[in-house]
């Protein structure tokens, strides 16, 4: 059924999500949500744009409504915070229907229900494309106010890795391949954990929250980094060590055995290499980090993730596998 008014879908939206949440003093419906916030917050926006990061061909709109949430809750994670609550802006096109939009709105729902989010409101608007700009927030403990950051690292530390990376670039590849919703399917049949790591990638928020709680515990909130892996780790890690301003590099290994039997498969049939294509990577969302040598057995041992050291930060630029790497990983606007 077609939505016949903006009031239809404001109403379809509530119908998914209540007013009342214990981070809101006030809730949708005026002109500003008014927050209850327990510490410090850690802000987040992202733009997620048809066209640009999805395509409806083969992202459904549950797909749509789920990744546009997961990527911030993923960088509310990645500095430590416990994700609490969102704000969205969509704009719509007029041709999305209510089946449409109920797809959506379980999408967002599904990860606002893993993490106990308030939908605290935002923005409606038509326009050519369907867009979603997501603004998150988490709360931080009283004794990490700045959270986990960028650039905590030094010489001889530990560069580590939560969750794996390759799966969601292999997704995109092969769905980018496929010219029709049919195609698409192959794909996702064939490959599923590549194609399901790109269209729902699971926010590593809680893996996060154990860093920060460790890092706190050891009194070392200014020596252990901590990022989330959007860009792929050829371009992720120098921002990770502030290489620009630092001067810091670091040898990383990544050996085949590692890696996703997808990535490998993939690795096969076309002949590129392996660690190569995942250490490009891109929106697999682990988390990447740094840490002094002598913290890294009991932090890997208390996250309940895959974790893994990467190697060693050192002076100069990054190689991998004992070699300069081939590419310096995705840029929106590179030329």
């Amino acid at each position: 059924m077609r939505m016949a008014s903006e009031d239809d879908i404001l109403g379809l939206i509530d119908r998914f999500f209540p007013e009342d949440h214990p981070a809101l003093l006030l809730g949708r419906g005026d002109d500003c949500a008014v927050l209850r916030p327990g510490g410090p917050l850690a802000l987040t926006t992202d733009v997620f744009a048809e066209d640009a990061h999805f395509r409806r061909r083969y992202f459904t709109p549950f797909d749509i409504g789920f990744k546009s949430v997961a990527v911030n809750v993923s960088d509310v994670g990645a500095s430590g915070a416990r994700p609490v609550g969102i704000s969205m802006g969509l704009t719509l096109t007029g041709r999305e229907d209510e089946a449409w939009l109920t797809d959506f709105c379980r999408g967002v729902k599904t990860v606002c229900d893993d993490f106990s989010l308030a939908l605290s409101g935002g923005d409606l608007a038509r326009s050519s494309l369907v867009n979603v700009c997501v603004t998150a927030w988490g709360e931080l403990p009283e004794a990490l106010p700045q959270g986990l950051r960028r650039g905590a690292a030094e010489e001889g530390d530990v560069v580590f890795l939560v969750g794996s990376v390759g799966l969601a670039r292999l997704g995109l590849s092969l769905l980018e391949r496929a010219s029709s919703p049919e195609e698409a399917e192959e794909a996702k049949c064939d490959w599923p954990e590549a194609c399901a790591r790109h269209l729902r990638p699971k926010p590593l928020a809680r893996e996060g929250e154990a860093v920060a709680r460790f890092a706190l515990r050891h009194d070392a909130g200014n020596r252990i980094g901590l990022m989330d892996v959007s860009d792929g780790l050829a371009r992720d890690l120098p921002r990770l060590l502030a290489s620009r301003r630092s001067g810091l590099g670091a040898d990383i290994a990544l050996a085949e055995d590692i890696l996703p039997e997808e990535i490998l498969r993939f690795a096969s049939d076309t002949g590129v290499s392996a660690p190569e294509f995942a250490f490009e990577g891109g929106e697999d969302y682990a988390l990447a980090g740094t840490c002094p040598e002598a913290l890294w057995p009991e932090l890997a041992r208390e996250l309940n993730a895959p974790a893994l050291a990467l190697g060693r930060v050192r002076r100069g630029g990054i190689t991998l596998n004992g070699r300069t790497p081939a590419s310096a990983g995705f840029d929106h606007f590179a030329a």
